[in-house]
C-alpha cells in the first residue's frame, strides 16, 4: 500500500513539473487579445497557462511567447475555411490547442553575416520574402562591380500606393544606398499608413537606355526601434533565469528576430542585440 502511495505521489508530481514547464511567457502581442475570464488584456511580460483561453479581436492578432524550454510559439487562430458570418465567428481558443512551435533557424541558415563590408548579391541580402529594417533608415554599401552606381545607372524600388505605380530612386553616396523611411512612405500617389509595403519589386535602372534589371521581389517591413527595445528587454530575464551568458542571449535574439520580423541587415541587428544586453547586465 505504501509502495503505491509513493508511485502516486511521484507520478503527480511528474505531472505537475510537465505542465509547469508548459507555461508561455509573453513577449509580443499584435492587436487585441484578452483572457476570455477575465476581460484583462493579455500583454507582454504575462505567463500564459495551457488550460488558459484567450479571445483574439480579430484573425490578424497574435502572440509571440517562449516556453520553459526556450522553445518560441506563436498563438494564433486559423480564419475559417467555409464562409462563416461574424456573429457566428468563434474568437476564443485555449492556449494549449494555439500554441504552435516556431522552427528555429540556426544563424547559419539565414542571411546573416555582421562582418560583410559589401554587398554583391543583392536578391539574396534582400530575399524573397519579408525584408525589416531596424528603425527609420539603413545605409547598404555595395560592390562597385555588380552594382556600379552613377547619375545614369542606380538602384529602384517600385510598389503601389492606392493603386497607383510608383517608383523611387534610391539616393546613394558613391557605392552606398540609403533606404530611407520617409522617403519610401511619402508619395505623391499619397501616404503608405503603417510600417509595411507589400510587393515591392528591386531594380536596377540605366537612365540611358532606359533599361531595368529585376533583382527581387519583397515585402519591406520598418520596426520600432523602442518598441523592439521593450520586446528584448522582456526577454532577457528568461534567458538569464536558463544562466545563459551575454554571447549565447545576444544570438536567441538575434534569432529570434529572424524568426519573427524576417531578414534584416546584419550589422544593424548584430550592434542593436548587443546595446540591448550591454545596457542590462
Amino acid at each position: 500500500m505504501k509502495t503505491t502511495t509513493c508511485i502516486l505521489v511521484f507520478l503527480l508530481l511528474l505531472g505537475v513539473g510537465a505542465q509547469a514547464q508548459d507555461t508561455y511567457n509573453v513577449t509580443r502581442v499584435n492587436g487585441n487579445v484578452t483572457f476570455a475570464k477575465s476581460g484583462k488584456p493579455v500583454k507582454p511580460g504575462d505567463v500564459l497557462n495551457p488550460n488558459d483561453q484567450v479571445k483574439f479581436e480579430n484573425f490578424d492578432a497574435y502572440v509571440i511567447s517562449i516556453n520553459q524550454k526556450m522553445a518560441r510559439f506563436m498563438l494564433k487562430l486559423n480564419p475559417p475555411q467555409t464562409n462563416v458570418t461574424k456573429q457566428n465567428q468563434v474568437l476564443t481558443a485555449t492556449v494549449r490547442d494555439i500554441a504552435l512551435v516556431t522552427k528555429r533557424r540556426s544563424l547559419m541558415s539565414v542571411r546573416f553575416n555582421p562582418n560583410e563590408k559589401e554587398v554583391t548579391d543583392l536578391k539574396n541580402y534582400f530575399g524573397t520574402d519579408k525584408f525589416s529594417i531596424i528603425g527609420d533608415n539603413v545605409d547598404i554599401a555595395l560592390n562597385s562591380a555588380k552594382y556600379p552606381l552613377s547619375d545614369n545607372k542606380f538602384i529602384v524600388f517600385h510598389y503601389k500606393v492606392n493603386n497607383n505605380p510608383v517608383s523611387k530612386k534610391l539616393s546613394f553616396d558613391q557605392q552606398t544606398i540609403k533606404i530611407e523611411k520617409e522617403n519610401i512612405l511619402s508619395t505623391k500617389a499619397g501616404n503608405i499608413n503603417g510600417n509595411e509595403v507589400s510587393e515591392l519589386s528591386v531594380y536596377l535602372y540605366e537612365k540611358s537606355t532606359k533599361a531595368s534589371e529585376e533583382i527581387t521581389r519583397l515585402t519591406l517591413v520598418f520596426v520600432d526601434k523602442e518598441t523592439l527595445k521593450n520586446e528584448f528587454a522582456t526577454i532577457l530575464p528568461i534567458l538569464k533565469r536558463q544562466k545563459m551568458n551575454d554571447e549565447a542571449i545576444k544570438k536567441y535574439l538575434i534569432e529570434y528576430y529572424y524568426d519573427f520580423y524576417g531578414a534584416t541587415d546584419s550589422k544593424t541587428i548584430d550592434a542593436f542585440a548587443g546595446e540591448v544586453v550591454k545596457a542590462n547586465p
